[in-house]
């Protein structure tokens, strides 16, 4: 984790101090600065080449579409955006899940090569910068919004430190406009600003990163009883969210440190009564951008509201990473909505706000998240093994 880095706490002092020191006219030339360092540091000169190429597109296609509508410059620009993430973070699992079926068809000395190819490391953060261009251009090609006209800005939107490596992904209509109005936070701003930070740290190394060994321990586990799985499935689950949200908690604690509000990624997911209620709780930046980007433009509730659904989840879960895993993990839970969508149709009685049905809610939505996290976590023939056992074995086993 980037913000556990000591390197990252001697920046972040002199980062933020330097931020208070500056003239109002130079605030935002002091953060620009701040974050291309970090972006070095973290990325280095490679890593930052696609994102400032990247941005120089995405920053130079929404001024032409501001002067005249121009699909094809639009489309390119998506195909360079998406293809760039595709290139960095699938490339290699696609040539495997294209190739390798074929592969025994074939002479293996001349498919062995492309088997083998790897694509670069992935940039620092495209999973998030590339989200975020993606939601730039549409908004400025497809919904007509002004665009970004100061390079500055636009800059400081694409590598603003505190959201760059872990998100969460901002919008740029919220995002830049406070740019222009920059100040210093008061005492109280800073405190709060703080105890977020810490509270952050607190999740990731003291709950999170203290999951790891009870979750080692029951993976070694000689059987997949009942009461392992579950216990993996309810650990998995805690340590993931306490990971992610002490993530988000650092972020927009030092984004409040330096006057700047970004969006909240997390609200209390394991109270969730249904799924619809989870997805809206659960990495809230991330799955708002799957129903604005995807969903929507695919049909959303207006035609095919179930293909729709499993498909944008699908996509969410390959966000996550290039396996198969996720994939079902993505499918698992869309398929999940879907169902639950046709049911609260049917039965909107079952979904009252309150009373007893509500407790059978959370705990049937709980138990479908946490089964889910041995997929998140899991490969699949894994899971299959351990559903098959805990079945077979019971809670006794």
């Amino acid at each position: 984790m980037i913000f556990l880095d000591p390197w990252f706490w001697k920046f972040a002092v002199l980062a933020v101090t330097g931020y208070w020191l500056c003239p109002a006219v130079l605030k935002r030339i002091w953060l620009l600065a701040a974050s291309l360092v970090f972006q070095y540091e973290f990325a280095g000169p490679a890593g930052m080449l696609p994102i400032i190429l990247l941005s120089a597109l995405t920053y130079g296609t929404g001024l032409l579409l501001s002067v005249r509508r121009d699909s094809r410059a639009l489309a390119l620009a998506f195909a360079a955006v998406i293809g760039a993430l595709i290139f960095y973070k699938y490339a290699a699992f696609l040539v495997a899940t294209v190739v390798g079926p074929v592969a025994g068809w074939i002479a293996p000395e001349r498919v062995q090569a492309l088997l083998e190819w790897r694509s670069p490391a992935a940039p620092l953060a495209i999973s998030f910068f590339t989200f975020e261009f993606v939601h730039y251009l549409y908004e400025v090609g497809v919904r007509r919004v002004a665009p970004v006209r100061s390079v500055v800005d636009f800059a400081l939107f694409a590598t603003f430190f505190p959201t760059l490596a872990s998100g969460p992904i901002k919008r740029f209509p919220d995002f830049v406009p406070q740019l222009a109005q920059l100040r210093n936070p008061n005492a109280g701003q800073i405190w709060s600003a703080a105890r977020r930070v810490v509270l952050g740290l607190f999740k990731k190394i003291c709950i999170a990163d203290l999951l790891v060994e009870p979750i080692r321990v029951l993976e070694k586990s000689p059987e997949w009883s009942a009461s392992v799985v579950v216990g993996l499935a309810v650990l998995q689950g805690a340590r993931i969210y306490y990971d992610f949200s002490g993530y988000t908690d650092i972020a927009v604690g030092f984004a409040q440190m330096l006057g700047l509000r970004v969006p909240e990624n997390f609200d209390r997911p394991y109270r969730a009564t249904s799924l619809q209620d989870f997805w809206r709780r659960w990495h809230m930046s991330l799955t708002s951008w799957i129903r604005d980007y995807v969903y929507i433009p695919m049909g959303g509730n207006r035609r095919r509201a179930a293909v729709n659904l499993i498909a944008a989840l699908v996509i969410c879960g390959l966000w996550h990473g290039a396996a198969w895993n996720f994939a079902l993990w993505g499918l698992y839970h869309g398929a999940g909505l879907a169902f639950e969508a046709g049911v609260r149709a049917r039965l909107p009685r079952l979904f009252a706000p309150k009373g007893p049905r509500a407790f059978v809610r959370w705990s049937v939505c709980y138990g479908f998240v946490s089964y889910g996290w041995l997929l998140f976590f899991y490969p699949i023939d894994t899971v299959i093994e351990m559903t098959r056992e805990a079945l077979r074995c019971g809670f006794g086993g």
